[in-house]
């Protein structure tokens, strides 16, 4: 318990967590790690995290918050405290990332991490006043999201070229599906404007493609060595992961959702009402 009274997980459990998980990803690794210098880094990130990715958007979490259906006014409520404990858990990452920003400024990194587009912390507390009228979040984090703004303190600390996995890893799970996630919650809480949706819905789908050009683009200008080249591709396989790992935990127990048999990921399911 930390002096303020909220709950912390210990440097040592949560370092030898996330250990677990880097090992884990090294062994899926190995096989293409030949592969770095054959084609971009953009591109190989694609590649190289596309089943983490996969079941980190299809946990049964998101997949209940933003495709299955919720009908009537209490569908609407639960809904809507699911909604507000994952922008929580944003909040927290985002407002961690923004915080180690400075140990970073004016190196090799700066293109990428510097990106104005990746500070969504203000827009996620514009949100959560408006579902909830305040944005506490820390007491509000599960021990995953923790874990995950754990991570980011370490690499910044440590191993600041990794923090270019998580930027990736953020990017392709909250900003290229932003416009189709804000249409959902607009629809499902009937808002009339962008109200609730500031952290979902600030840029067109042009704007958005633009975007990914320009992320790519600087990912791919940095220069790497081979070895933080795979380490960075090794990092966003693990932060896909700690994303499966947070939803999984709001999932756990929380009102309305089906638990999914083997685990936080399945292909088809429903919402029990």
């Amino acid at each position: 318990m930390s002096a303020t009274g909220t709950l912390r997980v210990s440097r040592t459990e949560q370092s030898a967590r996330v250990r677990r998980l880097s090992e884990s990803e090294a062994d899926a690794a190995a096989p293409a790690a030949p592969r770095v210098t054959a084609a971009p880094l953009s591109v190989l990130l694609t590649e190289g995290t596309a089943r983490a990715h996969e079941q980190a958007e299809r946990s049964v979490f998101l997949q209940s918050l933003f495709v299955d259906s919720w009908d009537g006014i209490y569908g609407q409520f639960v809904r809507a405290q699911h909604y507000v404990s994952y922008l929580r858990q944003l909040h927290v990452l985002y407002a961690t990332f923004e915080s180690v920003l400075p140990r970073v400024a004016r190196t090799a990194l700066t293109p990428v991490l510097l990106m104005p587009e990746l500070r969504r912390a203000s827009a996620l507390e514009a949100d959560l006043a408006y579902f909830c009228g305040e944005t506490r979040t820390e007491t509000f984090a599960c021990v995953e999201t923790r874990l995950h703004a754990e991570r980011l303190r370490e690499v910044a600390e440590d191993a600041p070229h990794l923090l270019v996995a998580h930027v990736y890893a953020r990017c392709v799970l909250d900003f290229f599906a932003a416009p189709e996630r804000a249409r959902v919650i607009s629809s499902a809480f009937e808002l009339d404007d962008a109200r609730g949706t500031l952290f979902h819905g600030t840029a067109t789908p042009t704007e958005l493609s633009e975007f990914r050009v320009r992320l790519h683009s600087r990912i791919d200008g940095l220069e790497l060595e081979e070895d933080e080249a795979r380490e960075i591709i090794q990092e966003a396989r693990m932060a896909f992961r700690l994303q499966a790992l947070v939803c999984d935990e709001l999932a756990r127990g929380a009102t309305g959702i089906a638990p999914a048999s083997g685990g936080g990921y399945r292909g088809g399911f429903s919402v029990s009402q």
